[in-house]
């Protein structure tokens, strides 16, 4: 898995892998490439973009110049600057930050032609007070003083000022005004409040993420620094962001990745529910889920997803499965999550009650995967069956998690899936083998010795078939790597149902050929024959073949030339034995064969693999039938 960019941790979560019926995984990263930048924007009243990738003699400077004083753009650009919590080195390069924060800053850059403006911002404007975001207010603050207002007539007198950013919702219910063009202030209307808050919703339908930047005059007496400070000490973050002036709205595009769409519809045809968990508006996650297939085309738009319960927030979700306690009604909880495929708005809480609650779900066994990057993540990931950090996450989330996935992509959720199945399969493999040969090993014996009064096998050839073939048998049976095929089966009902209806008859059929078989051989040739003993191993090398497909499908030979190493431990099965009958002698007791004895030996244990692909064909179809049941692995 290593070299799939998967670091496992927990070794046994490899194997849980494979159980897995539903994930939960973020947005940002896993489903989309996480190169954010600022496509379109809303500055003082001005449209600007959408810009494409393909607008390369169009900057943001450019586009903005005619339209907007040099105010507007100065107070946006230094208020993004010191409202970030991006780590600059001594030459200004980014050392650390989140990728949206960093566009917005390479968004400032463009918009002042400069590739060094936000580091020359950050040296000469000291922060006074920062306000991180958090979950819950779904924005973040900053307190500066502009040291040079007094003589900067752009920068107008002031000498404090608040900058919030934020959710375009959350932000545009605590404005009270808006910036003009020429750097006046209007009053923000009801009327504009209602068209600004369609116009960012048209922008998240486009799958954007909505930030609002906006901006309150704290101080605009001339003050000390020491006094300013004392003044900053002493602001609540409600003041601070209360009776803001909005600036601008910026919308960021993140590209969906290629493999997500193909990813989410192997894991849907698989019989994994993929759900998404994400801190954007319900909007835009529609739309990203849309794109992504984790919600249908045919769904018109948010309102149709959250009419059906397919699409909540965060707090919807917690009124309808929360008691009156804060407590889990799993009863509620039962009724919510089956259809639920996109939670949005969601804080750290959310994740983890969702998680938590599919794993208690009492209307069927559910195995929860869990996808995170954030240290806020650590629980959820903690409480789920695997959890995934991805590798860009942060050190607690990949210390919560079981698999630290390297690439940060779905595929690698897929592929540990496909592993996790594989090794499930691996053990069927080998269960269904061992019981077969042993359960004819001991029927052939005993039934022998009790008819004959001498057992068909010797205690050395008994030692071989135990030691030597089916030791090699279940080495070759676990080098199988996992195909598409394991993908797009039904993942396991249980893990302690190892053994399915399927290998049971597969196991019944198979010893009932082996034992009619050696009872023709053994009334034919006598118990002590070499044939007796040729034709039981090669009926186990036949079954070993067959034991490659433990599922319905018949084709055993399929993919067996591209794994080399179980071609060479069977043939080397297969060398031995020869040696051993043509020249094992008295310490093996056999004695060599004519070519028409090999023949028949052989021919018994050829008829085993027809009889599987009968069995798998007809039988199991006409058995999963009058189950009741499409399938019966």
């Amino acid at each position: 898995m290593l070299t799939l960019d998967m670091l496992v941790r927990v070794l046994s979560s490899a194997e849980t892998a494979g159980e897995v019926t539903t994930v939960l995984t973020d947005k940002t990263g896993t489903l989309t490439r996480n190169e954010q930048r600022a496509r379109r924007a809303w500055i003082a009243g001005v449209d600007v973009g959408p810009l494409s990738d393909d607008d390369t003699d169009r900057t943001w400077a450019s586009a903005t110049t005619a339209s907007l004083s040099s105010r507007v753009s100065k107070l946006l650009s230094v208020a993004l600057s010191l409202n970030s919590t991006v780590q600059f080195d001594n030459q200004g390069r980014v050392i650390r930050g989140s990728k949206s924060e960093i566009a917005l800053l390479r968004f400032v850059n463009e918009l002042n032609d400069g590739e060094d403006f936000v580091h020359l911002v950050r040296k000469h404007f000291p922060l006074l007070r920062l306000y991180p975001f958090s979950a819950e207010r779904k924005r973040m603050c900053s307190v500066y003083t502009l040291s040079d207002a007094v003589e900067d007539a752009e920068m107008s007198d002031v000498v404090v000022r608040a900058c919030v950013k934020g959710a375009s919702q959350d932000v545009l219910a605590l404005c009270a005004e808006t910036l003009n063009p020429d750097g006046s202030r209007a009053v923000l209307t009801t009327p504009m409040r209602a068209a600004l808050a369609d116009k960012f919703l048209d922008w998240q339908r486009d799958a954007e993420r909505v930030l609002l930047v906006a901006y309150r005059d704290v101080e605009m007496d001339v003050v000390s620094s020491r006094d300013a400070r004392d003044m900053c000490q002493r602001l609540s973050v409600m003041d601070a962001e209360s009776n803001l002036c909005l600036v601008a709205a910026i919308g960021l595009s993140d590209p969906l990745r290629v493999e997500a769409r193909a990813c989410v519809a192997r894991a849907r045809a698989a019989g994994v529910d993929v759900k998404m968990v994400t801190g954007d508006s319900l909007t835009t996650a529609v739309a990203v889920a849309k794109r992504c297939g984790i919600l249908d085309e045919d769904t018109d738009d948010d309102s149709a997803a959250h009419a059906h319960a397919l699409a909540m927030t965060g707090e919807e979700f917690r009124a309808r499965v929360l008691t009156e306690d804060g407590e889990l009604d799993q009863g509620k909880f039962d009724a919510v999550w089956p259809k639920l495929r996109v939670l949005a708005r969601a804080s750290p809480k959310d994740k983890y009650a969702l998680t938590d609650g599919i794993r208690n779900s009492t209307s069927s066994r559910q195995v929860v995967a869990v996808v995170g990057d954030g240290s806020n993540d650590a629980p959820a990931l903690r409480r789920a069956n695997v959890g995934f950090a991805l590798g860009s996450g942060t050190d607690m989330a990949k210390e919560a998690s079981d698999i630290v996935i390297l690439r940060d992509d779905f595929t690698s959720v897929i592929d540990a899936i496909r592993y996790g199945r594989n090794v499930f399969q691996n053990i069927q493999k080998f269960v269904v083998f061992q019981l077969t040969a042993n359960i004819s090993t001991c029927v052939v014996s005993t039934g022998g010795a009790l008819a004959y009064a001498v057992s068909p096998f010797s205690a050395i050839q008994l030692l071989f078939v135990n030691l030597v073939i089916d030791s090699l048998a279940s080495l070759a049976l676990a080098t199988d790597a996992p195909t598409e095929d394991d993908v797009l089966r039904d993942a396991p009902a249980d893990a302690s149902a190892l053994i399915t209806p399927n290998m049971k008859l597969q196991i019944a059929t198979q010893v009932a050929y082996q034992c009619t078989c050696m009872t023709w051989l053994i009334n034919a040739y006598g118990p002590t024959d070499t044939i007796v003993y040729n034709a039981f191993v090669l009926m186990q090398l036949a079954n070993q073949l067959n034991c490659r497909k433990v599922s319905t499908e018949a084709n055993v030979f399929k993919g067996v030339g591209s794994n080399a190493l179980f071609v060479a431990l069977t043939s080397a099965e297969l060398a031995l034995h020869i040696v051993i009958v043509q020249r094992g002698g008295d310490v093996f007791q056999t004695s060599p064969l004519e070519w028409h004895e090999w023949l028949l030996a052989l021919a018994c244990a050829a008829g085993a693999i027809p009889l599987r692909v009968f069995v798998v064909t007809f039988v199991a179809s006409f058995w999963a039938s009058a189950r009741g049941t499409s399938r019966i692995f």
